[in-house]
C-alpha cells in the first residue's frame, strides 16, 4: 500500500536523515528538509500517525523518530533515489580490478576486498551455484617433457588449473590429442556427473588412446568436484566492531552465519534477480535479523552467475552501498566473461 503524498516525504527525510546522522529526527529539524510548507504540530501529527502504521518508533519518551524495518523497507521499495557512482570512482575501481584480473577466483576476491573498503562493513563474493553447470572447454597446456596442466573452463565462468603427471614424454602433437579427445566427450556434461563411474565410462570407451589419459581423466574429476561446491569469501568481519550499531549478541550471531556457508548460499541466491535487499526479519534467519544487506548478482555471459553482497547495521546508505556492490559485481562479471572468452 502506497503512502499518501505528505506521509511519504515525511517518511523519505526522517529514513534519509537518519542514516546521515544516526540521530532520532525531531518534528523542528524535520521542517528544515520539507519542500511543503506545513505547521509543526501538522508534522507531529503525520510522524505519531506513521508510528501506529508502523514505519517509525520512539526509541524514548522525548526523543524523534527512528525508521522502523517497515519504514526501511517502504523506503527502498517507493523512495531510495539510484545513486551513480562518478566516472573517477569507476576509474579507480575498474584499475584495482583489471590489476587482479589474471584468475576468475582472484578477480571476485579482490571485488570483494574493495567493497569491503569502500563501505566499511563486511563484503562478500561467491563462485556461482553449481546446479546446472557443465564443461565448457578443457585445454592442455605442457609445462614440462612429463608434466602439464589441465585447464577447465565451466559454463558460468569458473576456471580451474591443475598439474598432472604423465611417466611417458609428453610432445605437441598429443596434447592436441588430449585436447581432442577430452572435449570431444566432456564438453556439455554437467559437473556433477563427473564421478568415478563416469570417468570409468569414459575410459571404456576411450579406446587406445586411454593408455595415455588416466592422469589427466583423474585431474579433471578432481576439479569437478571441487567446483561442485560454492566458494564464499568475506572481507572486513571486524568493521561491524566499529560502527557501535549492534550489540555483543547481535554481532555474535552475524559471526555465526559468516560461518555458515549454506545458510549463506541460500540467501545470497533465493532471488534470480540481479539485485536485492533484505532489512532485518526479510533474511529469515533470526542470526542476522538486526542487519540489512545488499545483494548484487554478475553475469557470466548473459547468465546470472555468483553474488557479491555487503551486510552492514540496517542504518547504511542504502543508495551508495547498492551502487558499490552493483557496479564492483557487474565489473567482475564482465572481466570474467573476458578472460574465459
Amino acid at each position: 500500500m502506497e503512502l499518501p503524498l505528505r506521509k511519504s516525504k515525511i517518511l523519505d527525510v526522517i529514513v534519509r536523515q537518519y542514516i546521515r546522522t544516526g540521530e532520532p529526527v525531531g518534528s523542528k529539524s524535520l521542517l528544515n528538509f520539507l519542500d511543503f510548507s506545513v505547521s509543526s504540530a501538522t508534522v507531529r501529527n503525520e510522524m505519531a500517525s506513521l508510528s501506529e502504521m508502523g514505519y517509525l518508533v520512539q526509541p524514548h519518551t522525548s526523543a524523534g523518530r527512528i525508521p522502523t524495518q517497515i519504514g526501511y523497507r517502504y523506503y527502498l521499495d517507493h523512495l531510495v533515489e539510484p545513486v551513480q557512482l562518478s566516472s573517477r570512482e569507476k576509474r579507480a575501481i575498474d584499475d584495482v580490478l583489471n590489476a587482479s584480473a589474471d584468475d576468475p577466483e582472484h578477480i571476485l576476491s579482490k571485488g570483494a576486498e574493495i567493497l569491503s573498503q569502500l563501505t566499511g562493513y563486511v563484503a562478500l563474493s561467491t563462485t556461482p551455484p553449481t546446479d546446472n553447470t557443465f564443461i565448457e572447454k578443457i585445454k592442455i597446456v605442457q609445462i614440462s617433457r612429463h608434466t602439464s596442466m589441465m585447464v577447465m573452463v565451466t559454463s558460468k565462468g569458473m576456471v580451474k588449473n591443475r598439474l598432472f603427471r604423465c611417466d611417458y614424454k609428453l610432445n605437441d602433437e598429443l596434447i592436441r590429442i588430449f585436447e581432442l579427445n577430452l572435449n570431444e566427450m566432456l564438453s556439455g556434461v554437467q559437473i556433477d556427473r563427473i564421478t568415478p563411474a563416469f570417468i570409468q565410462t569414459v575410459a571404456v570407451s576411450s579406446g587406445d588412446i586411454m593408455i595415455f589419459m588416466p592422469k589427466v581423466l583423474i585431474t579433471i574429476m578432481e576439479a569437478c568436484k571441487e567446483s561442485s561446491v560454492v566458494n564464499i569469501l568475506h572481507y572486513g568481519s571486524s568493521n561491524l566492531l566499529q560502527t557501535g550499531e549492534l550489540e555483543m549478541n547481535q554481532l555474535k550471531g552475524i559471526y555465526r552465519f559468516l560461518q555458515n556457508n549454506e545458510n549463506l548460499e541460500k540467501l545470497l541466491f533465493r532471488k534470480n534477480q540481479r539485485i536485492a535487499t533484505y532489512v532485518g526479519t526479510e533474511s529469515q534467519n533470526d542470526d542476522i535479523s538486526a542487519a540489512a544487506i545488499a545483494v548484487s548478482r554478475y553475469t557470466v555471459g548473459n547468465t546470472l552467475a555468483g553474488a557479491f553482497a555487503v551486510i552492514a547495521p540496517m542504518r547504511m546508505n542504502y543508495p551508495l552501498i547498492v551502487a558499490y556492490t552493483d557496479y564492483i559485481s557487474q565489473m567482475c562479471g564482465n572481466l570474467i566473461t573476458e578472460l574465459i572468452e
